[in-house]
């Protein structure tokens, strides 16, 4: 989650690892100070995006064109607020994973996880393959409405 916040403030591979470095390393030097009644992506983000302007400081003391403070702070925001909707959706995800069927859940885990081609599962479910992609298509329109309800649900919590 880190790294995608990263990647989008900064951009170019070797110093979005160089900065994650520099988070991990705050993370783990900061850790005592964590308070564990807060969530603690958020607070792992606003550290990534404190090291983030601190590299942009650094690189803008070299010379090199970056953007004003202000612009990195509005990507700052937008980027943490996609990461913690993400890892949500994702924790939504896999609740809702639970829910289906055994048969359903391995059918969503063949495709998706193992990338078997429907036509291989047809054949090993003796079902054709648009009997599959239909099954596919209902059990993603199923967890797409159980993960909006589960989020819609932690969001007022």
């Amino acid at each position: 989650m880190l790294r995608g916040l990263l990647i989008a403030m900064i951009r170019r591979a070797a110093d979005v690892d160089d900065v994650l470095q520099e988070t991990n390393t705050v993370l783990w030097r900061k850790r005592d100070e964590y308070d564990y009644e807060r969530e603690f992506l958020p607070w792992a983000c606003r550290i990534a995006q404190l090291q983030a302007m601190a590299f942009f400081k650094r690189v803008r003391n070299d010379g090199q064109a970056t953007l004003d403070d202000r612009a990195l702070e509005q990507i700052a925001v937008i980027a943490t607020k996609q990461v913690v909707n993400a890892s949500s959706h994702a924790e939504a995800l896999a609740y809702c994973m639970e829910k289906l069927s055994s048969q359903h859940r391995q059918l969503v885990e063949s495709r998706y996880c193992e990338s078997m081609p429907v036509t291989q599962i047809a054949m090993q479910e003796g079902r054709t393959a648009d009997a599959v992609s239909m099954t596919l298509y209902r059990i993603r329109k199923t967890l797409m409405e159980c993960i909006q309800k589960t989020v819609a649900q932690e969001a007022h919590l």
